[in-house]
C-alpha cells in the first residue's frame, strides 16, 4: 500500500514538473514582440479614410485641439470610442507576415484589396480571412500580415455608429429647454419655468443635469418622412436653438434630430426628458 502511494505521489509530481517545463520553458527565451504593421502611433493618427464596398466612404479627422468629426458623408461630431478603436490598428502586431511579391494577392482579395484604411497618408488594405485561423490578410506596402480580425466588422457598420452618444457638446450649457407642454429657461438671473408650478431650483437643475448630460444608447439615420413633436433646446452663445422632435415615447424614447439627418434611441427617458417629475422625485429622496 505505502509503494503504491509513493508511486502515485511521484507521478503526481512528474505532472507538475512537465507542466512547469511546458509553461515556462527554461532555457528558451521568449521571441520579442513583432513589429507593428505600421510605424504610426494610435495617438498620431488624425485621419481615418475607410473605404468599403458594403457602404460609402467613411472620413473622419482630428483637427488641432479639436475632437474628432466625421467629415463625409454627413460633418458630425464622433464618437471618441469608437474612433480610437480604429486608431489602435497602427499598432497591430501581426500573427505572421510575409512579403507581398511572395502571395497571391488576387486570392487572398489584395488585388484589388476588398476594403481599405488609410490612416493619415498610410494604406492598409483587407482582404480575405485565413480559413484555418480566422485571421484577416492585410498588406501595408510590400509585406502582407495576418492579424486578428477585429477592425473590418466595425469598418463596415454605418456612419451613425461612429456619431457621438451624446446630444450635445460637454462643453455647451444649456439655457432653456422646451417639450410639449413645459418650457424651463434659465437664461438670466432667475428661473422661468411655463407653465408656472411649485417646483425648487434643485429640481430645475437636476432636469437642466439631465439634457446637459443625455446620452444615447444607439444612434440611427432618421427617416426624413417621419415627424413628431417639436423640443426645442437653447444653448449659451448659440444664436439657433437646437431642433429635435420626439418620434416615440414608449417603450424607449426617440428623438430626432433632422438637422443632422439621425435619431437618438434614449432608452426609458421619457419621464425625465420631458416632465419634471423624475428632478422633483430625485430632489425629495
Amino acid at each position: 500500500m505505502k509503494s503504491r502511494v509513493l508511486l502515485n505521489l511521484l507521478l503526481l509530481l512528474g505532472i507538475v514538473v512537465l507542466g512547469l517545463v511546458a509553461r515556462f520553458e527554461p532555457g528558451i527565451e521568449a521571441p520579442p514582440d513583432s513589429a507593428a504593421i505600421t510605424t504610426l502611433k494610435a495617438d498620431d493618427v488624425h485621419r481615418i479614410h475607410i473605404n468599403r464596398p458594403v457602404r460609402d466612404d467613411l472620413v473622419l479627422e482630428r483637427k488641432t485641439g479639436q475632437d474628432w468629426q466625421i467629415e463625409r458623408p454627413v460633418p458630425l461630431p464622433a464618437d471618441d470610442f469608437k474612433v480610437r478603436a480604429l486608431t489602435r490598428l497602427a499598432e497591430q502586431q501581426p500573427v505572421r507576415s510575409y512579403p507581398a511579391n511572395e502571395m497571391d494577392l488576387a486570392e487572398l482579395q489584395l488585388a484589388p484589396p476588398y476594403a481599405s484604411a488609410i490612416l493619415n497618408d498610410t494604406a492598409i488594405e483587407f482582404g480575405n480571412l485565413d480559413p484555418i485561423d480566422q485571421l484577416r490578410y492585410v498588406r501595408v506596402r510590400d509585406r502582407v500580415y495576418l492579424i486578428p480580425d477585429n477592425y473590418l466588422p466595425l469598418m463596415e457598420t454605418g456612419f451613425s455608429q461612429f456619431v457621438r452618444l451624446q446630444l450635445f457638446d460637454p462643453q455647451a450649457r444649456i439655457e432653456s429647454v422646451s417639450v410639449p407642454g413645459l418650457t424651463v429657461d434659465h437664461g438670466g438671473k432667475d428661473w422661468r419655468v411655463e407653465p408656472q408650478q411649485a417646483v425648487s431650483a434643485d429640481a430645475l437643475e437636476q432636469f437642466f443635469k439631465i439634457w446637459q448630460t443625455a446620452s444615447a444608447i444607439s444612434i440611427q439615420p432618421a427617416d426624413p418622412e417621419k415627424t413628431g413633436e417639436p423640443v426645442e433646446i437653447r444653448l449659451h452663445d448659440n444664436p439657433e436653438p437646437v431642433a429635435l422632435q420626439i418620434i416615440a415615447r414608449e417603450p424607449a424614447l426617440v428623438l430626432a434630430r433632422p438637422d443632422w439627418g439621425i435619431q437618438y434611441r434614449m432608452g426609458n427617458r421619457s419621464e425625465a426628458m420631458l416632465t419634471l417629475d423624475a428632478a422633483k422625485a430625485d430632489i425629495l429622496d
